[in-house]
């Protein structure tokens, strides 16, 4: 939309120089605005309704011109029949008189948008509209008019209605809401007229009298009319001014009201061949040039110079609209030079426009189909797609929303979309089932599992009446994609899963989006379903094709399912590292939502690792925010949840209470099914801790999880188990208690949970105690001493669960076994006193744990070499001696290891610190050493050598000649292949090529973001591509075309605009008779190229598609 057009629709029209002013309907308009400040009623709304041409705006406009009273406007359009667009308009009205008003909720509309692509929003947009009530009322302190003209062009939009229903609710006494319109709204007036905060004016008052006609005549300097006359023009017209105008001659066509902001068709009272012959006989009766150009640009609903002349194929569309509009000839212009718009007098333009239609029905369809067309290559769909609709193209339509779907959900025009395709016939959209495949994504969008289901059964039956047979396996894959998304909502976490996993492999490798959407769902399903592993593998694949670099939505979302599927691990370091990326994200992307959602995951992260403090304050302001202007009802039940769950390990089991019951309470509201369930057993645990076992088993009783019928048990499943064990064990039914807790132990020992496992082991060993079972209660004990060695951050874990069990603490600070576990949590007798408490009675929790580590031996015997090995392509790892390091403690402390492994010299620390921290603040020389420490103890002590103020890696002091490099290897089997090639030894150059493929796991160092590793990462993606190309070449000239093929498709993979993949592709399904095959790779090719590159493909592609096309 243009910024002219943008303005027109939120500036007071402006009236022509003589109107007859009417004192009684502008009196009583100012009355009604002014308020109890004068002695006056309040009112809230003002209706002004009648059909079009009975002078609503103009009375408006003259209201405006004669009151001190400051006047928004808002024409509405068609097009604003969409929630985002009207709250975008709405904002821009405002601020047009009042600029400095509302700066915080640009973010909030961005965001309420963001989250309807996800999902129901409705609360999200009812908060947008709480905030500009809040707004109103805190920084307009003048009384002012709203002003909604038009307000039929939306009338059907139920949710644009929901919207101004509640602004209506809730509008504060300084402002009042006129609304002009054709027809009656849908809105609900009834507790406004019961309380008489709504008055009426409709066409009964807005006709023009007798008495006014004569007035208006005298004042336009024409003859007088008698009162006979001017009785009878009242009559026949019945008071309609436009009719009057245009079916009386009465003041000439100058006289006609200098603005049009409405387009669609107009319901006339008088008659239509008076009027036309009018405006042919009189108008234009000199001017058919002209005539006949507006009557075919009547078909647009605003006319510019190069439209109209690539419309009807014309060089002087300029010099014919700027002559109408200098003559007064029904045409206004808004705009200079290149940005004038022209617009026809409504009236006029439904003359011309069913005119053509009726006597020209070809020509009136053709102009429309080339509207439509001329404005989609600019992008403007919503004008195109009208242009359709009015040539009753609907096979048009149907290529239209295909083409801008995407582009629209993005924008948040959902609502559209859906409106558009709904419009269509059945029988158009089941011969095109990717519309289908539009409107139940839209479903989905909203929540509306059911709709998309019905939806989805159509489209599987349509695709094999009405497509080709070759796309047919594309738009299945899509289908059950869209399936197992509906299944993931409606909680059937399974089902979803093993959906996937059916089309993973038959996914094209070069479909890149449907991959990485694939694989999303994948991950999200499988750490749902407590398969951690495999959940973070699928959850990188797809952070892979999305692209580490881009943000957007997908992404960041993926970075927010990693760092919470590493926290729960136990792999702090990566979840910090993801955490960090999707916080930057979200904020760069101005999504409120996203960015609280994930200062909530941050508090997590920082509660695992026993850092209180930091958690308390991250879930804090993430509640904050929630509860701010933003009004973010699931963000504030998450914080209330997890601040609960805090203060339960804290022993702080009343405020625990407090803030996990609101957040039950606010879960239920929002029907998250997932916090329900997880609230539900933290807030049973929080009644045991406080000797309330009864009501804990209830609540627990509760959880409504789906069984999958498996082995192996889900996240939510597990959680309900552990508690549900507990609750035995404070029962002291020790037997029962043992069955659960070991039902769950198998589970999160597959999943990797360690928190919830350390928890289920203790637990587990105080029962076998209970039992009589001594040596097993031990073994159990001295697993925990091994899960402390290997695992960093869990000491606060043991002591709380300690406390929580004072008979087995008590055991673990006398019994001569423990010993090792003492050490290893520093635990004297003189550190807690020991509360002689039974396990059902809560014990309290140290509120500071000081925790060291014990110091390094000052001398060490080293029976052999250890070997460390380096893997840096892809996700990084370092293992020792076939063990990964994972105390690295700060995800900057392993970057900068690869950072100095890629300098290969010593580093100043100057050059390290610009290197690795983007942002330098006053604590950066603390948080430089602090890394530094991290990093040495992640080696133990060995690698990191400091002279002075330099740093250097040197790996081969301590482990000589056992450093194992992937990088390296990767390097050396590079140079290995192309001297085999130059010799021509494919034989050679095959085996190196295929380890080097083995080799690339991923982009070098694929979570870092620095600039550092930037180069090293882009050549050695192209040493890769490079292997991929000839790889490809050498099965080609052995004619192993299945090979040559995967080959290209997975360069595509990595880069989808190298015209050499494509043309290797086109080439190997050739040489397979794959023609159809060979074509739509030629057609991906030329689609990617345009979009991404703007450019077409060479002349080797385009060669080899004129073979494609040959009839030989």
């Amino acid at each position: 939309m243009s910024i002219a057009h943008e303005m027109r629709k939120i500036t007071c029209p402006a009236l022509p120089p003589t109107i007859l002013y009417r004192e009684s309907l502008v009196t009583r308009l100012r009355e009604v605005t002014t308020g109890p400040a004068e002695g006056f009623p309040h009112y809230k709304l003002v209706l002004l309704y009648a059909p079009a041409g009975y002078g609503k705006t103009t009375l408006l406009a003259d209201f405006s011109r004669n009151t001190n009273i400051t006047c928004c406007w808002y024409f509405m359009e068609r097009m604003d029949a969409d929630k985002n667009t009207f709250l975008e308009t709405l904002l821009m009205s405002i601020r047009l008189r009042f600029p400095q008003f509302g700066s915080n909720l640009d973010s909030l509309l961005t965001s309420a948008i963001a989250a309807d692509t996800e999902g129901p929003a409705r609360f999200h947009y009812e908060a947008m509209i709480d905030a500009l009530i809040a707004a109103i009322e805190t920084e307009i302190t003048e009384r002012f008019v709203l002003v909604l003209c038009n307000y039929q062009e939306i009338n059907e939009c139920q949710e644009v209605n929901e919207l101004v229903n509640h602004l209506l609710r809730k509008l504060p006494e300084n402002c009042v809401l006129i609304i002009e319109s054709r027809a009656t709204p849908e809105l609900d007036f009834a507790l406004l007229l019961a309380r008489r905060e709504m008055v009426g004016v409709g066409s009964n008052l807005l006709r023009f009298t007798a008495q006014e006609i004569r007035d208006f005549a005298l004042l336009q300097g024409m003859p007088a009319f008698n009162e006979a006359e001017a009785t009878q023009l009242a009559l026949s017209f019945e008071g309609w001014i436009t009719g009057i105008l245009l079916g009386a001659h009465l003041g000439g066509v100058e006289f006609l009201p200098q603005w049009s902001h409405a387009n669609e068709k107009q319901d006339f009272l008088v008659d239509r061949h008076h009027l036309f012959s009018y405006v042919v006989n009189e108008v234009f009766e000199r001017n058919p040039e002209l005539y006949s150009f507006l009557k075919e640009a009547s078909v647009l609903q605003e006319m510019t110079s190069s439209l109209c002349a690539k419309l009807l194929g014309i060089q002087d569309a300029a010099r014919h609209l700027h002559y109408l509009e200098q003559n007064g000839l029904f045409v206004t212009r808004r705009g200079e030079d290149e940005n004038a718009t022209y617009t026809c007098h409504p009236v006029l333009r439904e003359l011309l426009y069913n005119d053509l239609r009726q006597q020209m029905p070809e020509r009136f369809i053709t102009l429309h189909q080339r509207a439509a067309r001329i404005l989609s290559t600019d992008k403007n769909y919503e004008k195109a797609v009208y242009h359709a609709f009015e040539a009753n193209a609907h096979d048009l339509v149907s290529h239209l929303i295909i083409e801008c779907h995407d582009q629209m959900l993005k924008q948040g025009h959902a609502v559209t979309l859906a409106r558009w395709i709904d419009e269509l016939s059945p029988k158009t959209t089941i011969s095109n089932p990717r519309l289908l495949l539009i409107r139940a994504n839209i479903h989905l969008m909203v929540g509306e599992q059911t709709c998309a289901f019905s939806l989805l059964d159509t489209a599987s039956i349509a695709i094999t009446e009405y497509i080709e047979p070759e796309k047919v396996p594309q738009l299945q894959i899509e289908i059950v994609i869209l399936r197992s998304k509906a299944l993931f909502q409606h909680g059937d976490y399974h089902r979803a899963l093993v959906l996937c996993q059916e089309i993973q492999e038959r996914l094209p490798a070069d479909a890149i989006r449907l991959r990485a959407d694939v694989h999303t769902r994948l991950g999200v399903c499988a750490n749902l379903l407590g398969d951690f592993t495999t959940g973070i593998a699928q959850l990188q694949k797809a952070l892979q094709l999305w692209g580490r670099h881009t943000i957007e939505r997908q992404t960041a979302e993926l970075h927010s399912a990693l760092a919470s599927a590493y926290s729960l691990v136990g792999n702090f370091a990566l979840a910090e590292h993801h955490i960090s990326r999707a916080i930057a994200y979200w904020e760069q992307l101005h999504d409120e939502w996203g960015k609280i959602n994930n200062i909530i995951r941050l508090g997590g992260i920082k509660q695992r690792q026993g850092v209180f403090l930091e958690a308390e304050e991250a879930f804090k302001q993430a509640l904050t925010l929630a509860r701010g202007p933003i009004h973010f009802l699931r963000g504030e039940a998450y914080s209330q949840v997890s601040l609960g769950e805090l203060y339960q390990d804290q022993g702080l089991y009343e405020q625990s209470l407090n803030m996990i019951e609101d957040g039950l309470a606010l879960a239920r509201r929002i029907k998250d099914k997932y916090l329900i369930n997880c609230t539900l057993c933290f807030l049973a645990m929080t009644y045991l801790y406080m000797g309330d076992a009864e009501t804990a088993l209830l609540l627990v009783s509760d959880v409504d999880v789906q069984d999958i019928h498996t082995t192996s048990l889900s996240y939510e499943q597990a959680v309900c188990e552990l508690a549900y064990g507990t609750i035995m064990l404070y029962q002291q039914r020790y037997d029962d208690a043992y069955f659960h807790l070991s039902k769950v132990e198998a589970s999160l020992n597959k999943m990797g949970l360690k928190r919830e496992l350390i928890q289920a082991i203790l637990r587990m060993a105080l029962c076998l105690r209970e039992l009589g079972r001594t040596d097993e209660w031990i073994q159990r004990m001295e697993e925990i001493v091994q899960l402390l060695k290997v695992q960093n951050g869990y000491k606060h874990l043991v002591f709380i669960e300690l406390r929580h069990l004072a008979s087995l603490y008590q055991i673990v600070e006398t019994h001569p076994q423990m010993a090792p576990l003492r050490d290893l949590l520093d635990l004297a007798p003189e550190t807690l006193e020991v509360a002689p408490q039974q396990p059902s009675t809560p014990a309290p929790v140290p509120t500071i744990l000081k925790i060291e580590q014990p110091a390094p031996s000052s001398v060490q015997v080293i029976t052999s070499q250890p070997k460390i090995c380096i893997h840096a392509l892809g996700e990084p790892v370092v293992t020792v001696d076939d063990r990964p390091i994972t105390r690295w403690r700060m995800a900057r402390s392993m970057e900068l290891f690869f950072f100095l492994l890629d300098c290969e010299r010593p580093m100043r620390k100057e050059q390290i610190i610009t290197g690795l921290w983007s942002e330098v603040d006053e604590q950066i020389n603390q948080t430089f050493h602090s890394t530094i420490y991290y990093l040495r103890k992640a080696l133990d002590g060995h690698g990191i050598i400091s002279q002075g103020s330099t740093y250097t890696l040197d790996l081969t002091s301590y482990f000589g000649t056992n450093v194992s490099y992937d990088v390296t290897e990767f390097q050396q089997l590079h140079v290995r292949a192309k001297e085999a090639l130059s010799q021509e030894d494919d034989s050679v150059a095959h085996e190196a090529l295929q380890t080097m493929l083995e080799l690339y796991q991923g982009d070098y160092v694929q979570p870092f973001y620095s600039d550092w590793c930037t180069f090293k990462r882009d050549e050695l993606r192209r040493m890769y591509l490079d292997a991929r190309s000839q790889s490809a070449q050498i099965a080609w000239r052995q004619e192993r075309f299945d090979e040559c093929a995967l080959h290209w498709q997975h360069t595509l993979m990595i880069d989808n605009c190298l015209e050499e993949a494509h043309y290797g592709l086109m080439r190997c399904y050739l040489r397979q008779g794959k023609r159809g095959l060979a074509l739509r790779q030629y057609q991906r090719c030329r689609d990617t190229l345009q979009r991404e590159l703007d450019i077409l493909p060479g002349s080797a592609v385009q060669n080899l598609y004129q073979r494609l096309m040959s009839p030989s």
